[in-house]
């Protein structure tokens, strides 16, 4: 039976990882020797595609335990193939029942130096230095997740940067201006840091990097009206442009993508982001994710009627551009977009967090 303290630890280890929208989608048990880690469908995004968000950073949560686990002495093994096809939308987030990842932990495991990197590992949203990143850097990031069901894929150099930032602010604007995603949206963000104090979960509108002088109109926007006239005036187009503008302030862009079918292959490629972006982090790089584009072209094929059909034409052409930038095997499918590079500043906070007891079931 692992200790009440022991468990603890890890817990708030796991709560570490980073989450899409800060929804902290997690829970926590202790079953034995081993730790539950099941999705918590509370705080999954309504328009999540078969919660792929959600199961990306439940699998980051996980390796979070796994890399925490070793540095205090355990080894650890993931059991996540209960996780079939089909649970994703039943037993997997419906209910508290559901199906969990399971962390099996036995004595012996040597000390995991990335452990002292969980607490460092932050997002970085603003801009990097552009140097391209070293072959060989690239080689020990893809080394590093070697040992993980993911893939790992490289982009670098202005061209191919500057493809993916237009692609990127085209899939940013269709969340502002679609209602279902421009609601969804709108439910998460939290406009002052008091707000977010209150829930602890959701995305801090400052850490955006939207200027100060736009919060106020960007408050208007949760009106449907207001959307329509900034449509018109092409203000969201811009808004979104600059979000993703950072993309071109890079070193190199990675595609983390699942290699297997159903939530076991998104909570995989989870783990692969979070070693990735953990060892970028020892390593003196920052990193910031971006999902839209995976997740809308991963809904064009899955869910093609979530999109206005003007909407879904332009997600259709961004397919072909972004299988060009990102070679991949067949049946591997985009999780996760990484922007990578040296910072030049660091953020000045971090993203609040649940507090672990709130994120602890009931043992069994």
């Amino acid at each position: 039976m692992i200790s009440a303290d022991v468990f603890d630890r890890l817990v708030a280890a796991a709560s570490r990882a980073p989450s899409a929208d800060n929804m902290q989608a997690w829970s926590f048990a202790r079953a034995g020797d081993a730790v539950e880690v099941y999705l918590d469908p509370a705080r999954v995004l309504p328009t999540d595609v078969n919660q792929m968000f959600a199961w990306v950073g439940l699998g980051a949560a996980v390796e979070n335990l796994v890399v925490a686990a070793e540095s205090e002495g355990f080894s650890a093994a993931v059991e996540d193939d209960a996780l079939s096809d089909t649970a994703a939308t039943t037993t997997g987030g419906a209910g508290p029942g559901g199906t969990p990842v399971t962390v099996r932990l036995s004595p012996g495991g040597s000390r995991q130096r990335l452990g002292d990197w969980i607490q460092r590992r932050e997002t970085n949203r603003e801009p990097f230095d552009t140097t391209p990143l070293d072959p060989r850097k690239i080689d020990k990031l893809t080394e590093a997740v070697a040992g993980i069901n993911a893939g790992a894929h490289w982009a670098g150099g202005a061209h191919d940067l500057d493809l993916i930032a237009q692609m990127d602010a085209r899939s940013t604007y269709i969340r502002l201006e679609h209602p279902p995603l421009h609601d969804e949206l709108f439910d998460v963000l939290r406009f002052s840091r008091p707000e977010l104090e209150q829930t602890r979960y959701g995305l801090e509108f400052a850490s955006l990097g939207v200027p100060v002088a736009l919060v106020s109109v960007a408050r208007l926007l949760r009106y449907p009206a207001v959307m329509q006239v900034v449509s018109r005036l092409g203000i969201g187009r811009a808004v979104a442009r600059q979000l993703a503008a950072k993309l071109r302030a890079a070193a190199a862009v990675c595609l983390i993508t699942a290699r297997t079918p159903g939530p076991a292959g998104y909570v995989e490629a989870g783990r692969a982001m979070e070693r990735l972006w953990l060892e970028a982090t020892a390593r003196g790089l920052a990193v910031q994710p971006h999902g839209v584009l995976p997740q809308y072209l991963t809904k064009l094929e899955i869910e093609p009627d979530g999109f206005t059909p003007r909407h879904a034409r332009t997600m259709a052409r961004h397919r072909d551009p972004f299988n060009r930038l990102f070679p991949t095997p067949d049946g591997e499918r985009p999780a996760i977009v990484l922007r990578l590079g040296r910072p030049r500043q660091h953020p000045s906070r971090r993203s609040v967090r649940l507090p672990v007891e709130q994120l602890i079931r009931s043992s069994r």
